[in-house]
């Protein structure tokens, strides 16, 4: 059964750091979970779209899905030890999501198709980071003195890796990438590894269940997944993920609300 919401304004919503909003449908009609990610959308994809429509813009990438812009999130046998979101028992490790792009999603948007009590997505707030953190630490992260690369997903023949040059910390955002992000300097890599023990210290587990929509603010928290066991019985856990924008890139660096950029 679907409980649908009023339909509101564009852009009308503001998550300071995280929200997490229970019960939004029951998910009695749900599918099998599909054993690979799979263009499928559910009556309660409306549910989603109407959702991350309060928050801006609904965007997808060229490069990632061939810009779909609604992803479906199941465990996938063949990358289940990646650093994807379809791995499954390996820790999917703590990250903004797409770090390395300039045109980075305000807003990640969850919304659980099927729970499984024991698949917990991690979360961490940069003012519970913060608090961790010296003055003199805080500063060198300021500076433009790490690097990051692409998301293997991002990947393909026309848009092969390559390095990005960055600051962590730019006014009251956060770009970071556990498993990306490296340090130029000595100061740099020390910063992040003074990082790295703040964030684990401000780590939060959340179990998404049916029903739940989770809104994540990209510039003020990180994000990742526990590992878990999946059983590829139609019964896995089943997300499906949005990314928003409060405004959209220049007409020349998107096709409708698919950014096309080449990094």
């Amino acid at each position: 059964m679907i409980f649908r919401a009023p339909q509101l304004n564009l852009n009308q919503f503001h998550v300071f750091e995280y929200e997490l909003y229970p019960y939004q449908f029951t998910g009695d009609d749900v599918p099998p979970t599909p054993l690979t990610p799979q263009n499928v959308i559910l009556p309660e994809t409306n549910i989603l779209r109407e959702k991350a429509a309060l928050f801006g813009h609904l965007i997808g990438y060229k490069q990632e899905q061939n810009g779909m812009m609604i992803q479906n999130l199941v465990p996938n046998h063949k990358t289940e030890y990646q650093q994807i979101s379809t791995s499954s028992k390996a820790q999917l490790e703590l990250h903004t999501e797409t770090a390395f792009h300039p045109y980075r999603p305000d807003y990640v948007l969850l919304m659980c198709l099927r729970g499984d009590p024991d698949a917990f997505t991690t979360i961490a707030t940069i003012s519970n980071i913060l608090r961790n953190l010296s003055g003199g630490i805080k500063e060198i992260l300021r500076e433009k003195i790490f690097t990051t690369s692409l998301d293997i997903s991002f990947q393909n023949d026309e848009q092969p890796d390559r390095t990005i040059t960055t600051s962590v910390l730019n006014g009251n955002s956060l770009i970071y990438d556990k498993t990306l992000m490296k340090g130029t300097t000595p100061q740099a890599v020390l910063a992040l590894e003074h990082l790295d023990k703040a964030i684990k210290l401000a780590t939060r587990k959340i179990a998404l269940m049916t029903g739940d929509i989770l809104v994540i603010n990209n510039h003020t928290c990180v994000h990742g997944r526990a590992p878990f066991q999946p059983r590829y019985d139609g019964t896995d856990r089943w997300l499906q993920r949005a990314l928003v924008v409060k405004e959209l890139p220049p007409p020349d660096q998107r096709n409708g609300n698919v950014i096309t950029t080449t990094l």
